[in-house]
């Protein structure tokens, strides 16, 4: 595991540099910034093989997760079986298309109600043309 071995590689350079400048009588908050920043310039320097390493292995991983199975061996082949009872106890896949495909065609041939009217609001009687013949019963009542 090249990740680890660059890791623990820099959190020894991290601490060697905290203990020598420790030594140097610094402490507190400025201590611990320039240790990090002493050990960051190292490992850039000292480390760069075990960082290639660590970053080709860190590449190699997620590719092998990105196209490799998604679960086990044991586990797909679970899931076939468990996909293949469901099939078989529905009465296979053609008698469950067939029907689906008939509840579409009956659909389409008796519509619902009102898909093959207009919809009336009831709050609004005068609408689609029932609101000319309100109108006209007004003009009449008007008159009388």
């Amino acid at each position: 595991m090249p990740f680890l071995v660059y890791s623990l590689q820099r959190l020894g350079l991290f601490a060697t540099a905290l203990l020598a400048l420790s030594a140097l009588r610094l402490g507190g908050w400025l201590l611990v910034v320039l240790a990090a920043f002493l050990a960051w310039a190292v490992s850039y320097l000292a480390l760069a093989g075990s960082r290639d390493r660590a970053a080709l292995w860190v590449a190699a991983r997620v590719e092998r997760r990105r196209t490799g199975p998604r679960f086990s061996a044991a586990l797909d082949r679970d899931a076939l079986e468990e996909d293949a009872e469901a099939v078989a106890w529905a009465g296979g896949p053609s008698d469950g298309e067939a029907d689906t495909e008939q509840d579409a065609v009956a659909e389409l041939e008796h519509p619902g109600a009102g898909e093959d009217r207009t919809q009336q609001d009831p709050a609004r009687p005068g609408q689609d043309g029932g609101g000319q013949q309100a109108d006209g019963e007004r003009e009449q009542q008007h008159e009388q």
